[in-house]
């Protein structure tokens, strides 16, 4: 491997890490914090959480866009690497590499779909008539909001716990079939 390709390697992991970092922050605090003060509220949510969540949409779709766009990079260089070659445990690996993959698909369709139920929330509070009917189904979406955000803090923190898996112990493996 030559000097660039390791740099260019080097940075794409490190901004792999920094969007992870930066998304799974980001559920947690969506999942534990903000969720359960939103599901709270019967009634209009405050002009200050809309403007957090208008704040934190687009910052974690570019943190999900750059999680695919470097993780692909990654991958890539994973399987026409070292990690790549190890023969013996070559099917084990791209299972993992499929679960992993699965889980952040799963991450994404999950947060589609909660966007789109956040955008009915918005249309019903928007309807002025606030009927009962609507008001409790408003507050229906909002903990079926909350309870898929903190689904997605779980796969997300278990992608966190397969990547672990794929560098290191794989690695190991690499490295000792390297050495004998």
């Amino acid at each position: 491997m030559t000097g660039a390709e390791l740099v260019t390697l080097t940075v794409v992991r490190w901004f792999h890490l920094v969007g992870a970092a930066l998304l799974i922050g980001m559920m947690a605090y969506h999942a534990l914090i903000l969720g359960f003060r939103v599901n709270k509220v019967s009634g209009p949510v405050s002009p200050l959480l809309k403007k957090m969540s208008r704040f934190f949409g687009p910052v974690y779709w570019t943190a999900i866009v750059l999680l695919v766009t470097t993780g692909g990079f990654t991958i890539l260089d994973r399987l026409t690497s070292l990690e790549g070659r190890a023969i013996p445990f070559k099917n084990m690996y791209e299972f993992f590499w499929g679960m992993k993959i699965l889980m952040v698909l799963v991450i994404i369709g999950n947060s589609l779909y909660v966007t789109g139920l956040l955008k009915r929330i918005a249309a019903a509070g928007m309807g002025g008539a606030g009927g009962s009917s609507v008001g409790g189904n408003v507050f229906r979406m909002r903990a079926t909001v909350s309870s898929l955000r903190v689904f997605n803090l779980v796969v997300g923190i278990m992608v966190l716990m397969m990547a672990a898996l794929l560098q290191n112990t794989f690695t190991l493996i690499v490295l000792r079939m390297e050495h004998y």
